[in-house]
């Protein structure tokens, strides 16, 4: 074999999450899509993730595909003997850093310091920090000013680690759509989290008032499994249709959902992506619940969408009727910031690419 031929290249990304959250495979599935192409092999940790999380994410045949946590010492291994210049891309998404998650965050800073003295490249995906506490947050931030690429989805997140590269959240990288024509458009659809309390009966009667007015037919939808239930109780309260999840795999309840939104002129939510998708499909998002925890809020500003949240703790039916109402005169806004959301993840994933390019020259 001739010395000069070309080695092998290897990348490893980071793809857990479970498959009943069709958010968390949209940020995967772009976490996947900057790990393409990068590499003559792909190695995906997918944790405990079954069969339809694969196709969800559509990860290409011949992937080593490592599950559960027995097959950690494997990722390392073929990590530390993989032929120079690897890429490691971590998962997008939200980081909890709350006690209990130092050791976690321990083995991802021995992997980053793996991949740079083997003269490799990491990437860290847009991320957004949850209950920071040290010694995560210290080893956390120290791995991400050790990654070629590190960035965040929000101010607060970049702040907590000691950076300033705020971009938008990856699941704005999921395409725009067309959707139906604004005139088209009949449908008032919410998603709420299953956990929260039923919202107040001032809330039930604002929506009904408002989708009446409008001429729009209420319709909830589930999407993430765990909040089916709380759906169905909004659509019975609504008097709306539900859309149960119910036997539909991943795949296709993610198709059906984005075919929903096109056809939406508001979503109501307090789910980030269901938002996200929304938007994307041209309806105008809103999160209107009591006490926002600041995501939503945090993660749409960086996009350039200001007042989408409204904490309806305290207000009355018309209070909440008129914000409904602003919020509707929003469309035009909402399609350009998307638009432009779009093309800034693109710009950073090409300055990434380019990375990887220059560090194998």
């Amino acid at each position: 074999m001739s010395s000069s031929r070309r080695r092998p290249t290897r990348t490893f990304v980071s793809l857990t999450g479970p498959a009943g959250n069709i958010g968390d495979a949209l940020i995967r599935r772009e976490t996947l899509n900057w790990a393409r192409g990068t590499s003559d092999e792909l190695v995906a940790y997918v944790g405990e993730a079954p069969d339809v999380w694969l196709r969800q994410l559509g990860v290409p045949t011949g992937t080593i595909v490592l599950r559960t946590k027995r097959s950690v010492p494997r990722w390392l291994w073929l990590l530390t003997t993989a032929p120079g210049r690897p890429v490691l891309v971590l998962e997008a998404g939200e980081v909890p850093l709350d006690r209990g998650n130092g050791l976690r965050e321990l083995v991802f800073l021995a992997e980053t310091v793996i991949v740079r003295l083997k003269r490799g490249v990491v990437v860290r995906p847009p991320r957004g920090i949850r209950a920071a506490s040290n010694p995560a947050l210290w080893l956390h931030a120290v791995a991400a000013r050790l990654s070629q690429v590190a960035t965040w989805r929000d101010e607060k997140s970049a702040a907590l680690a000691g950076s300033k590269h705020v971009v938008p959240d990856i699941g704005f990288a999921a395409g725009v759509r067309p959707g139906y024509p604004w005139a088209e458009r009949d449908e008032l659809i919410i998603s709420l989290r299953g956990a929260r309390p039923m919202p107040s009966p001032a809330w039930i009667e604002a929506v009904r008032s408002f989708a009446a007015a409008q001429g729009l037919r209420i319709r909830t939808v589930v999407q993430v499994r765990e909040d089916e239930e709380r759906s169905r109780e909004l659509a019975d309260a609504l008097g709306g249709e539900f859309e149960a999840w119910g036997d539909t795999d991943a795949v296709a309840q993610e198709r059906a959902l984005r075919d929903r939104y096109d056809r939406a002129r508001i979503v109501i939510s307090d789910r980030m992506h269901v938002l996200v998708l929304a938007a994307l499909s041209g309806a105008v998002p809103v999160e209107l619940v009591p006490a926002p925890t600041g995501k939503i809020t945090a993660a749409f500003a960086v996009i350039g969408l200001h007042d989408i949240t409204y904490d309806s703790s305290h207000a009355d039916v018309a209070a909440l009727t008129q914000v409904l109402t602003d919020q509707l005169g929003r469309r035009d806004e909402v399609v350009a910031a998307v638009a432009v959301a779009a093309d800034k993840i693109a710009h950073v994933e090409s300055r990434m690419r380019e990375s990887i390019r220059r560090a194998r020259r």
